[in-house]
């Protein structure tokens, strides 16, 4: 019986640690459906592992879903609760700090940061300090 090619096999190997990744980060660090609660509750925790901050995986599914857009000010308020009180990114209309940067040697913060025309939000988007 022929023995299969080192190349397969090693590609092979290589296509399986990828599908795993991709099913690790989608499924326990991908975004996830909004939680009022959680998120008001998230404000302030500061989680050492940043993947594990709930705001940072419900923001990505807020950006994702376009959800946020065309809402009033007055909804986005009553949905999110009042922005972060920082000084950072100030041509935004609504600041809402997530979490610790993600990544292994995340040192600054990410945000969700709206910014509204004709009294209703037209760009949603996570930056970072």
């Amino acid at each position: 019986m022929k023995r299969p090619n080192r190349l397969v096999v090693a590609a092979a190997c290589v296509s399986v640690v990828a599908a795993g990744g991709a099913y690790v980060h989608f499924f326990v660090y991908g975004p996830t459906s909004f939680d009022r609660a959680a998120w008001r509750a998230g404000e302030g925790d500061d989680v050492p592992f940043s993947q594990d901050a709930p705001r940072l995986r419900m923001a990505d599914g807020l950006v994702d879903s376009g959800i946020l857009v065309g809402k009033e000010r007055h909804e986005i308020d009553d949905l999110l609760g009042p922005p972060t009180d920082t000084s950072k990114f100030r041509s935004y209309d609504r600041v809402y700090w997530l979490g610790a940067e993600r990544g292994l040697l995340g040192m600054d913060s990410e945000w969700l940061v709206l910014r509204f025309r004709d009294g209703e939000v037209a760009e949603v988007r996570i930056v970072r300090d």
